[in-house]
C-alpha cells in the first residue's frame, strides 16, 4: 500500500543519486517524508456518490470501491514534513493546490527545499500539505500501488493495459483486486462532476485549511497554488463560508498569506453580469448541467427536456427559467495529448525508469507477450502521443518522461502547463535514445537566450536565457507514482468549474440576499475580495506562462490594502502600473504586501520542481515571506 515513504532511502536502494541537500541533492543526512490523508468535507453537492439520497448503479465505481462505499465528499492532501526524532508541532504549514491536470506531488520538489532551508538556517519547523482534488478519488490505483510494492513495473502496466495486450492476469494482481483499472468515461460515468462547482472546491480546501489551523502554531496558515491552482487560492480568499447569511467567515482572515505560484490568481469581472448570465448560471446548476453532460445533449433545467439554444424560449416554457444548457465534458481531456490512461501511465514509466535508469528500452515500447508489435504504445490508443516523440528509434523511459515534458518538446509546446526545464536528449547507447538531465554535460543548445525583457503589457512570448533547473533523473522520478499520491490528475472536473464562469472574485449579483442578488450562496459565494487584507507573494517564470509581473494587476488590484504586522498599513498593493515600464509595474513590496519575483529562464513547472541554487529566485523569498507573517 502506498503511505509515508522514506524516498531518499528509496532512491539510495535503487543505486540513484540521492534528493539530500539544499542546493546540493547528494548530502541530504535525513529524509522528506509523506503521508496522504483525507478529511469530510462540508460540501455534498446533488448527485455525487456520497451525497445522502444518491444511489450508486454504476458498475465501474462499484466495482472500484467495493465493500468500502463509494464516498466522493472527502478532501485528500499530502503531508510533507522532514523526519525527526521527536514529534514538534509545526511552526506554519503551506497548503498549496495544483494546477491544470496536476497532483499532489508537484510540490515534492519544493517542499524538500524550503523545508530543509527554513530549519536549517532560522531553526523552524515548516510542512506543506499538498492537495488533491476530489477527482483524485476516481483514479484507480490499487494495482500501480501492487506494483510500487513489488518494483515491478510491468505488474503496473498489466493493471492499466493488460487486455489491450491480451495478457493473462498476473498472479500479483490475481491475489489482490482481481481485475485490472476502471476509467470513467466523460459523461454516463461522471456527470455527477457537473455539480463540482468552485464552492464545492473551495469547501474541499476548507476542511484542510482548517485542519492545519489546528495543527500549525498560533494557527499560522499560508494557502497558495501554481498555475490554476491560484484560481482556486484566490477564489477561497474571496469566499464567505457562511452560507446562511449572517456575520462573514471569508477564507482570508484564516490565513497568513496567499502564495501565487506561475499563476494570476484571478480579478474582479470588467462587467456586472446581466439577467441571462445568472440565468445561465442556475439553469446549469439547478440540473441543466448535468443532464447535459450526462446525455451529452442540450437540456433545461430539468436536466431531461431536450431544447436548443435557439428555441430556448419554446422548448423550456414550462420551466421560469427557459435557459438551455448545452453539454459539455464532465472532464477535461484533450484529443490526441491527454488523457486518464495517459496520465495513468506516466506511474509505470516512472517506475520503469527508475528500475531500468537510461540506455534501456522503456516498457512502454517493449513488445509483450512475445508478439512483435505488442506494445502499449502501439496497441493504446490513448498513448499514440507517444509515438512521434521516439519515432523509429527506440527510447529509454527516462527519455520518454524528458521529451514529452521537457519545455523545448512537442507536448510542451502544445500544452504549455506541461512545460519543465529537464535537460535535453542524449545520445544513443546501444541504439536507444537516452537522456542528459541536470548535472550531465547538457550542450549549450539547450541554454536559448529569448532576448531581453519586454517592456508593454500583455506580452505573451517568453525571454531571457533559459535554464536547466529541474532535475529529472536525481530528484523528480518517484514524483510520479510514489506514495498515495501522483503527478497528474486524470479527471480535471473541468463541468463544474465552468458554472460560475464570468463573475470573476465578486459574485454578489447571484450570492447576495435581494435586492442586491439572487440569494444564490449555494451555488456561489464570493463576496470578501475587495476586504482580504493579508500579505500576497507572487511567482513567475521568464520562460513560463507568468513571465511578466503585470500578470498580477488585476488581483492586486480587486483586493484591500494590506493590514497585516508585516506591512505598514499605508503602502497600496500597487505604486505604480507604469513605471518602470507597463510590463513590470511597481507592487508595494513588502511595506505593502504585494510581492512579485521572476526567475529568469524558468519554465512553467521549474517554479516548483527546481534545486534550489543561485538562479532560483522562489524558495528564498518564500522562506522570508513566512517568516515575516509568523505569529
Amino acid at each position: 500500500m502506498r503511505g509515508t515513504l522514506n524516498w531518499c532511502l528509496l532512491l539510495l536502494s535503487l543505486t540513484l543519486v540521492a534528493s539530500c541537500d539544499n542546493g546540493n541533492p547528494n548530502n541530504r543526512s535525513d529524509t522528506l517524508d509523506q503521508e496522504t490523508r483525507t478529511l469530510r468535507s462540508a460540501a455534498q453537492p446533488a448527485h455525487t456518490p456520497g451525497t445522502p439520497g444518491v444511489v450508486i448503479n454504476n458498475a465501474k465505481l462499484l466495482r472500484q470501491f467495493g465493500a468500502q462505499g463509494v464516498n466522493l465528499n472527502r478532501a485528500i492532501y499530502t503531508r510533507y514534513f522532514l523526519t525527526r526524532r521527536d514529534e514538534h508541532q509545526p511552526d506554519a504549514i503551506l497548503v498549496l493546490v495544483p494546477g491544470f491536470e496536476g497532483g499532489a506531488s508537484n510540490f515534492y520538489v519544493l517542499a524538500d527545499n524550503l523545508l530543509r532551508l527554513a530549519r536549517d538556517r532560522f531553526n523552524l519547523v515548516l510542512e506543506v500539505w499538498a492537495v488533491d482534488r476530489r477527482a483524485n478519488h476516481l483514479e484507480d490505483t490499487v494495482g500501480l500501488d501492487i506494483a510500487e510494492e513489488l518494483n515491478d513495473p510491468l505488474v503496473g502496466l498489466d493493471f492499466l493495459f493488460g487486455a489491450e495486450l491480451g495478457l493473462e492476469l498476473s498472479p500479483a494482481l490475481a491475489d489482490g483486486p482481481n481485475r485490472r483499472a476502471q476509467f470513467y468515461n466523460t459523461s454516463t460515468d461522471t456527470a455527477f462532476m457537473a455539480q463540482w462547482t468552485t464552492l464545492v472546491h473551495s469547501q474541499d480546501i476548507d476542511a484542510v485549511v482548517e485542519e492545519a489551523r489546528r495543527t500549525a502554531r498560533a494557527g499560522n496558515v499560508f494557502l497558495g497554488g501554481h498555475s490554476a491552482g491560484t484560481g482556486y487560492t484566490a477564489r477561497y480568499a474571496a469566499t464567505d463560508f457562511n452560507l446562511a447569511g449572517g456575520e462573514p467567515e471569508p477564507g482570508f482572515e484564516k490565513l497568513r498569506g496567499l502564495i501565487l505560484l506561475e499563476g494570476g490568481g484571478g480579478g474582479l469581472a470588467d462587467e456586472p453580469a446581466d439577467d441571462a448570465t445568472l440565468d445561465r448560471i442556475e439553469a446549469a446548476f439547478d440540473g441543466g448541467l448535468f443532464g447535459a453532460v450526462r446525455d451529452q445533449a442540450p437540456r433545461c433545467i430539468d436536466g431531461a427536456t431536450a431544447c436548443t439554444v435557439e428555441t430556448q424560449a419554446a422548448d423550456c416554457a414550462a420551466f421560469a427559467n427557459p435557459t438551455c444548457t448545452e453539454p459539455v465534458s464532465a472532464y477535461s481531456v484533450v484529443q490526441g495529448l491527454l488523457s486518464p490512461q495517459l496520465l495513468a501511465v506516466s506511474e509505470v514509466n516512472a517506475l520503469d525508469a527508475v528500475l531500468q535508469g537510461d540506455g534501456v528500452p522503456s516498457i512502454l515500447l517493449a513488445d509483450q507477450g512475445g508478439v512483435p508489435g505488442n506494445s502499449a504504445v502501439l496497441q493504446v490508443p490513448q498513448l499514440t502521443i507517444l509515438q512521434p516523440l521516439v519515432g523509429t528509434t527506440p527510447a529509454s523511459s527516462i527519455a520518454l518522461l524528458g521529451k514529452f515534458l521537457d519545455d523545448d518538446g512537442v507536448a510542451a509546446a502544445l500544452a504549455g502547463f506541461l512545460a519543465t526545464s529537464l535537460g535535453f536528449d542524449g545520445p544513443l547507447v546501444n541504439g536507444v535514445a537516452t537522456w542528459l538531465s541536470r548535472g550531465e554535460a547538457i550542450p549549450t543548445a539547450a541554454f536559448t537566450n529569448n532576448g531581453p525583457a519586454p517592456v508593454e503589457a500583455g506580452f505573451d512570448g517568453v525571454w531571457g536565457v533559459e535554464k536547466e533547473p529541474s532535475d529529472l533523473e536525481g530528484r523528480m522520478l518517484p514524483m510520479f507514482y510514489a506514495g498515495q499520491t501522483n503527478f497528474s490528475e486524470w479527471y480535471y472536473s473541468s463541468s463544474g468549474l465552468g458554472v460560475v464562469s464570468g463573475l470573476g472574485l465578486d459574485t454578489s449579483a447571484l450570492s447576495a440576499p435581494p435586492p442586491v442578488g439572487r440569494g444564490r450562496a449555494d451555488i456561489e459565494n464570493r463576496t470578501q475580495a475587495r476586504r482580504i487584507d493579508i500579505p500576497v507573494i507572487a511567482f513567475g517564470g521568464s520562460n513560463g506562462l507568468a513571465v511578466t509581473p503585470d500578470v498580477w494587476l488585476s488581483f492586486a488590484g480587486a483586493i484591500a490594502r494590506c493590514a497585516a504586522p508585516s506591512c505598514d498599513g499605508l503602502t497600496p498593493r500597487i505604486l505604480d502600473e507604469n513605471n518602470p515600464n507597463p510590463a513590470f509595474p511597481s507592487f508595494g513590496d513588502i511595506a505593502g504586501g504585494f510581492e512579485v519575483y521572476i526567475s529568469e529562464g524558468y519554465a512553467h513547472l521549474d517554479v516548483l520542481t527546481a534545486d534550489n541554487d543561485a538562479t532560483n529566485n522562489v524558495i528564498g523569498p518564500l522562506l522570508e515571506f513566512v517568516r515575516r507573517n509568523l505569529r
